[in-house]
């Protein structure tokens, strides 16, 4: 491997999507499938597959009429240089107020489940000072490193799983068919929202070594995370119960409290339980900070694409400090991914498609 080589096989960009899609908001992810559809909350990842296959959809059409370009040269191809940069800079701040959030729910998970004692701040800088020594390295490091973290994170998970569901009461997923339709279609566009790092794909798909296989990419990455979903809502509902589910944060983490590991001489068992969570929380935060770096990089024109990641470590971090606590941390976090989360999963991708079109700029005749 090559320090700073941008990179990445398909397998690799598989396994990072994944894994960055197995964030923070899995945890709280029972907790607002149940408030939307009730005891059918389980069944909202199934839909949100559909939301998510039209994300991909529109991400990579966009990225096909201009083979081997990203975001950062196609919007100023299409809507002018000056409205380009503007559309380039608010995905650039969307990206790291996202990474802010996500650092600081991040941060108040490991305050409470491993380091009751540790300041935020000191968790949050060592986080982010971790993510720019991956990061540092190029994308092809967080590719390798991405096989090797994958093993990580979803052995212990299957483990836990396979005990919860020995023990778990499967009646607590009943009535079924209660649930609204507004709230379960409300409660699809929710989970669909953990497709977010999808939104990097404008920036790192002409990285991948094919990337004509990049509407596979996507489409079996949110497979994978729709199958978790399913599992891991299901598993809440009947381990913990789907009222008490909708009233914490973290309905997730109750459910890993309530296993009994045979044999454990440790008190605090869910230690080892949440290791899974940090290692994918890292690599999406490592993601993140890479591809708004990558980008601005790009824009000013530097041969090193590294240079601007340790300036996104105080922005990053002043972000994640807005919130006076964890409930407005957690009401951050889930009212920004309602409002902008759809801005550069949908919106802005299938506009620049069709004016793209209308103009007939890109396909056949740019390419």
């Amino acid at each position: 491997m090559y320090t700073h080589n941008a990179n990445v096989s398909v397998r690799q960009i598989k396994i990072l999507f994944i894994l960055q899609m197995f964030n923070m908001s899995m945890l709280i992810l029972p907790r607002i499938a149940g408030k939307m559809a009730g005891h059918d909350g389980y069944l909202l990842p199934i839909l949100a597959f559909a939301f998510g296959a039209v994300y991909v959809w529109s991400i990579v059409s966009l990225l096909e009429r201009f083979p081997g370009e990203g975001l950062d040269t196609i919007a100023p191809k299409v809507v002018t240089k000056v409205l380009g940069m503007i559309l380039i800079g608010v995905y650039i701040i969307k990206i790291i107020i996202g990474a802010g959030l996500e650092v600081r729910m991040f941060a108040e998970m490991v305050s409470q489940v491993l380091l009751p004692k540790t300041p935020l701040p000191v968790i949050i800088l060592i986080l982010l000072f971790a993510v720019h020594y991956l990061i540092k390295s190029g994308l092809e490091a967080s590719g390798r490193m991405a096989e090797i973290v994958a093993y990580f994170v979803f052995v212990p998970f299957a483990f836990v799983l396979a005990m919860v569901a020995v023990k778990t009461d499967y009646k607590q997923l009943m009535p079924f068919g209660t649930a609204n339709p507004e709230g379960v279609i409300r409660g699809a566009y929710f989970v669909s929202m953990t497709f977010m790092p999808l939104e990097f794909m404008l920036i790192i798909g002409n990285l991948v070594s094919k990337p004509y296989k990049l509407k596979s990419v996507g489409l079996y990455a949110i497979g994978v995370i729709s199958i978790l979903e399913v599992i891991l809502i299901g598993f809440t509902f009947t381990g913990v119960g789907m009222v008490t589910a909708t009233k914490q944060i973290w309905p997730v983490l109750t459910l890993m409290q309530s296993i009994q590991l045979p044999g454990s001489f440790v008190e605090n068992q869910e230690i080892f339980m949440m290791a899974w969570w940090i290692l994918s929380v890292y690599m999406y935060i490592s993601g993140a900070m890479y591809v708004a770096s990558l980008t601005m990089s790009r824009l000013a024109h530097f041969n090193r694409q590294n240079v601007t990641v340790m300036p996104l470590i105080p922005i990053v971090f002043f972000i994640s400090m807005i919130p006076g606590s964890l409930s407005e941390s957690y009401s951050y976090l889930v009212n920004f991914n309602s409002k902008w989360g759809l801005s550069f999963l949908l919106i802005i991708p299938l506009v620049l498609l069709l004016i793209a079109k209308v103009s007939g700029k890109g396909g056949e005749k740019n390419g």
